[in-house]
């Protein structure tokens, strides 16, 4: 790995948090999509933006890992296959391993009796329930909550997206809509390689582990279709040829942002290069009661809080190190804004 002052100024630089990006489209997390969970998406895009815009320009589904992401309406027909299982072992692996052997044939039958079911917009549950019947048992369990039985829900996520199927943002409850002109479900992976590319370009230097980790795959199919154009900047990590400049000569990373939990700079999956210190890993990355970021100068110095009171957003800091507050007000004041909240508060 390339010293890590380089790559995190590289890292900086590639999220655009300078905002000097005007169109959000133009961001490159989107080139992976924006997750958006525990309404994630709308502060990740603060942090990179002067305007937070109506993200229903963009098109929502369960996409990376089952979770929900924002997709550039235009890249979703192709992103099916290129999110299409690896392997039948990569298919059982994402689907939380269910008791069968050919996980690529179990998902394809999934996905297309789901798309057979949802011919108009459909919520959640009714497609659920609709489903159960067309698909082989080993897929289905009996769920506690819902008192019935059902498609286990790794692998209804996961069926989503090569159905055809997006979300309508407008709905409280999660309602399906079938997407224009929706392709045929995959048979097999086509255009993994892309996704690949797109990853180092945001989160490189990096290798297939990383890159496993974060799509969900076994590390040894990630590495037999690991693309042969890219440069190696060390054993064990590569970036395409075209950000090796970025890479050589970063911009200093000068800049001061709250990041929310889940935003898409945290999602790299080498966390020992973002935050060095084991202790304070497990206050960014905690799996219960998940906070927000500090980020100053790229490094990461704290953690976040924020809870709404009326027209208010009080933002509660938790820094490492002595930091002065006063330097988060206008980020916070910008969160508040983007919430459609009048002011905010630090602490």
């Amino acid at each position: 790995m390339a010293d890590r002052e380089r790559v995190i100024a590289y890292r900086v630089a590639a999220h655009q948090f300078d905002r000097t990006t005007a169109d959000a489209s133009d961001l490159r997390v989107f080139d992976l999509g924006l997750q958006d969970s525990e309404r994630s998406a709308t502060p990740a895009l603060a942090a990179r933006l002067d305007h937070v815009p109506d993200l229903t320009t963009f098109t929502l589904t369960w996409s990376v890992r089952g979770a929900p992401h924002w997709h550039r309406p235009d890249d979703v027909p192709d992103l099916a296959a290129r999110l299409w299982p690896l392997s039948d072992a990569d298919a059982v692996a994402r689907m939380n391993r269910p008791p069968v052997a050919d996980g690529r044939a179990a998902l394809h039958e999934v996905a297309s009796a789901l798309r057979a079911v949802v011919t108009e917009p459909m919520t959640k549950g009714e497609a659920s329930s609709r489903l159960t019947s067309k698909v082989r048992p080993e897929v289905t369990g009996w769920c506690r909550g819902c008192d019935t039985t059902h498609v286990l829900d790794p692998i209804f996520r996961l069926a989503v997206l090569p159905a055809g199927l997006r979300f309508d943002p407008a709905e409280k409850t999660v309602t399906f809509v079938p997407l224009e002109n929706r392709q045929a479900v995959p048979d097999t992976s086509r255009g993994f390689d892309a996704l690949i590319a797109d990853y180092l370009r945001l989160h490189g230097p990096a290798g297939p582990s990383e890159v496993a980790n974060y799509f969900g795959a076994p590390v040894h199919d990630v590495k037999d279709v690991w693309p042969d154009d890219l440069v190696a900047i060390s054993k064990r990590a590569w970036l395409p040829a075209d950000r090796m400049e970025a890479f050589e000569n970063p911009p200093q990373p000068e800049v001061v942002r709250l990041l929310p939990p889940l935003d898409p700079y945290l999602n790299a999956r080498d966390r020992d290069v973002l935050v060095p210190d084991k202790a304070h890993q497990k206050e960014v990355w905690r799996i219960l009661g998940r906070r927000g970021a500090l980020l100053v100068d790229g490094e990461i110095l704290g953690t976040w809080q924020a809870k709404a009171a009326t027209d208010r957003l009080d933002v509660k800091l938790s820094p490492f190190v002595p930091l002065d507050v006063d330097m988060f007000a206008e980020e916070a004041n910008r969160l508040a804004t983007a919430r459609g909240l009048g002011e905010a508060r630090v602490s």
